[in-house]
């Protein structure tokens, strides 16, 4: 089989699939690798925002059309925000999102992908080294293939190779946030085609959610930053069944629910300031490049907007026939330009709004009060 490529793609989730597809039409030769073999769990909330259909059609319409053909997707049109006086406010969407499962959401953008005449997809092969020079990069896999290109797309999240071995210093464990899932049925009371964050006094700046999936089944978790899980010594498994079992609100909605598998759990690498994230023959992309919504702990849209300025920007470097570290700053300028503005936002919404009850309080009761309030948050999501 092939083992020289123009570009290597670690990691073929959102990310990586987005840039393979981003360079669909480029004529450069692309190597996909991915350490698992599809379809395979990913431990997510699920949620796709409704941005991602315009990510797929900027590279493609067809793309766009595609993703609108999945059958196992819920819309969803409006956002819940429970304050920890339980005063919900409802933001309806000005498009509708999407929930679904992340092996039927993943393995749709690989089959995706798969189409592409231009694209070798490796899976089940693990990357152990990169090996960068003046020449190219190598990577080298568990049962000791090499493969080389002349550029690396590091998609293989937050503890991946890429940025383990490029950009190892680009994010400390303490400016993420850990989090905690399981599916159910059988929840009571549910608003229509709903995404809920319950903002409980005891999570806080974290959250509990809950979001439908088709067939009346449920994305249910918690979310809280890394550091105040460590300080406060929780686990989040015991913390999420207490909540369940105990609560007076929620509590009585799961009362006779029924849980799919178990309590599952992941790292989250919080967009917390900008990085560093591409250098000589190299970008970072997704969870490795630390773009998940430092609020509400979103991550697949960032990842596949990454995707694709990373993507573009590969092709631009065969083009000028330059893989500089100079020259790869134009994605970290052109990724910040478009995302930094909006996820400072967040991060001022969850350092000051977040973190007290009694703010998250008024400015619930003020939003259900004040049909200008709700528009200027619907604006932001």
């Amino acid at each position: 089989m092939k083992s020289d490529f123009d570009v290597i793609i670690s990691g073929a989730g959102p990310a990586g699939c987005t840039a393979a597809l981003a360079l669909g039409s480029s004529g450069l030769s692309v190597a996909l690798i991915e350490k698992e073999r599809f379809p395979r769990e990913k431990v997510c909330g699920d949620a796709i925002p409704a941005y991602v259909p315009k990510v797929l059609g900027t590279i493609d319409p067809s793309f766009r059309a595609a993703l609108e053909e999945i059958e196992d997707k819920q819309p969803v049109s409006i956002c819940r925000y429970v304050a920890p006086d339980r005063t919900a406010l409802d933001i309806a969407f000005r498009e509708n999102g999407m929930v679904c499962r992340r092996p039927v959401f993943d393995s749709f953008l690989l089959k995706l992908a798969s189409g592409l005449d231009n694209l070798t997809i490796f899976t089940g092969k693990l990357i152990k080294n990169i090996r960068t020079g003046s020449k190219g990069v190598a990577v080298s896999t568990g049962n000791g293939e090499e493969i080389t290109a002349r550029l690396l797309i590091g998609c293989d999240g937050s503890t991946g190779v890429s940025k383990r071995i490029l950009a190892p210093s680009i994010h400390e464990p303490s400016e993420g946030s850990v989090a905690v899932r399981a599916y159910f049925s059988g929840i009571k009371d549910n608003p229509h085609e709903t995404l809920e964050f319950h903002f409980l006094k005891d999570l806080l700046p974290g959250y509990f959610w809950i979001f439908p999936l088709p067939g009346n089944e449920f994305n249910a978790g918690i979310g809280m930053p890394s550091a105040i899980v460590t300080s406060r010594k929780l686990n989040l498994r015991d913390t999420m069944m207490k909540i369940i079992e105990t609560d007076p609100v929620i509590g009585l909605r799961f009362s006779g629910a029924s849980m799919k598998g178990n309590i599952k759990g992941y790292y989250l690498p919080l967009f917390t300031r900008k990085r560093k994230i591409s250098g000589e023959r190299f970008m970072l992309c997704g969870d490795a490049a630390s773009l998940v919504n430092p609020a509400t702990g979103a991550g697949i849209g960032q990842a596949m907007q990454s995707g694709r300025y990373a993507g573009w920007q590969a092709a631009e470097c065969f083009r000028k026939n330059d893989f500089s570290d100079e020259f790869m700053k134009s994605y970290d300028l052109t990724l910040y330009g478009k995302l930094w503005r909006s996820n400072r936002n967040y991060m001022i919404i969850r350092n000051l709004v977040l973190k007290n009850p009694a703010v998250l309080n008024l400015a619930s009761r003020a939003g259900n009060s004040n049909r200008y309030i709700r528009k200027a948050l619907a604006e932001k999501l």
